[in-house]
């Protein structure tokens, strides 16, 4: 986990994600922010539930689309997608490997 202040390479944390075993890999975690990389296959289900606090999604690869309650957003490279703390929101149509920097504010209301 980072400290004070810590680089990090993509190529690095998608081999840590495969050695995990897990569709997420934590490599910040502090008491003000989270940050992670998450990873969905072509046809995978995307059983997340709300969470506890704000988050954004930054799409490195593949496509999908992502539910946020009644509303759709295209998840492609290069989109940034935020989605309030507590709300239901899913990814959902994986057409492609999916691959995403996630980060959560970790902020108290």
């Amino acid at each position: 986990m980072a400290q004070d202040s810590e680089g990090f390479e993509l190529e690095e944390l998608y081999r840590q994600a495969e050695e995990q075993g897990g569709n997420y890999l934590r490599f910040i975690d502090n008491e003000r922010l989270s940050s992670g990389i998450y990873q969905l296959k072509k046809g995978d289900v995307d059983n997340q539930r709300p969470h506890e606090w704000d988050e954004i999604y930054y799409i490195l690869e593949g496509r999908a689309t992502l539910r946020v309650e009644n509303e759709s957003y295209e998840a492609k490279p290069g989109s940034i997608l935020f989605v309030r703390a507590k709300i239901d929101h899913t990814f959902v149509d994986i057409e492609e490997d999916l691959k995403v920097l996630v980060f959560f504010s970790k902020k108290n209301d």
